[in-house]
């Protein structure tokens, strides 16, 4: 790819929303079962590691890695599944092989670099957010993900100093780390870049176009509130039960549809990789 870090005018960042929005209903069923895919894969990690850390306790910390080194992976694996489709291919689960599958190893290996370079990162923020909170906010997540607690005790470590602090913490760490990884392993599979270029670019381009970034977080932040809304309006017609049959698949909607809208960042940012 000929790279050219392209100037971008804030109101690019709503485009983004719309066209990512727009390119995942022309494709729906394909765009969903490729995050539907990456879920399966994930849970299935997350099950081996767990049973592999029962015996062998270090390996959950493996697994907790290989996830996190996943996050990335993901963003590519839209990205190049978005680009595909709009022109005219199909889309298949089999995306998440084709970074591996390409002539140059250098950009395999640059990738898999930056893949571990962030999930080594990630690990290392969420243990300093730990040391921030007293290990408050992981002992309420780790209540909530077990589901044996009671509401009252959810409550009550909710309410435990640090906790809300945690969240803040890592809800900031995590959108800075994301600056240098947003087009990263694309600038490392289209460009050709290694990994330390690639976040250095890409941490040069979303500051540029910040004003654009700014307009895509509160666009979606916006879908999302609205989502939101909706999903209390169903809750109250239908019920806590019956309201997940809606909910379920607005989120998987969301989630698909925002991944679909990274590559038209990365386009306009960079220039279009073919």
């Amino acid at each position: 790819m000929g790279l050219k870090l392209q100037d971008v005018p804030a109101s690019a960042g709503l485009r983004w929303v719309k066209q990512g929005v727009a390119e995942y209903f022309r494709a729906p069923m394909s765009y969903t079962g490729l995050f539907v895919t990456f879920l399966l894969i994930y849970v299935a990690v997350l099950a081996l590691s767990s049973l592999l850390a029962a015996a062998v306790p270090p390996f959950a910390y493996l697994g907790g890695l290989v996830l996190l080194m996943g996050v990335p992976l993901l963003t590519l694996a839209f990205q190049m599944g978005t680009e595909a489709s709009l022109r005219g291919r199909m889309l298949s689960a089999a995306i998440y092989l084709a970074p591996w599958r390409q002539k140059e190893p250098d950009r395999r290996r640059a990738l898999l670099i930056l893949l571990l370079t962030y999930g080594l990162l990630t690990v290392g923020l969420f243990e300093l957010t730990s040391l921030i909170d007293g290990g408050a906010f992981d002992a309420l997540m780790a209540a909530a993900s077990q589901g044996g607690a009671t509401e009252e005790e959810l409550a009550r470590l909710g309410a435990a100093p640090g906790a809300m602090a945690g969240f803040v913490w890592r809800a900031a760490f995590t959108a800075l780390l994301s600056i240098p990884f947003w087009h990263a392993p694309a600038l490392v599979f289209w460009g050709g870049q290694g990994p330390a270029q690639a976040m250095f670019s890409s941490a040069l381009a979303v500051w540029r176009a910040r004003g654009a970034f700014t307009l895509f977080a509160l666009g979606w932040l916006g879908a999302m509130l609205a989502a939101g809304t909706l999903a209390g309006i169903v809750m109250g017609l239908l019920g806590v039960q019956l309201a997940g049959l809606v909910i379920m698949p607005i989120a998987l909607i969301l989630s698909a549809a925002f991944y679909v809208s990274l590559f038209f960042g990365f386009r306009d940012s960079f220039g279009d990789p073919n």
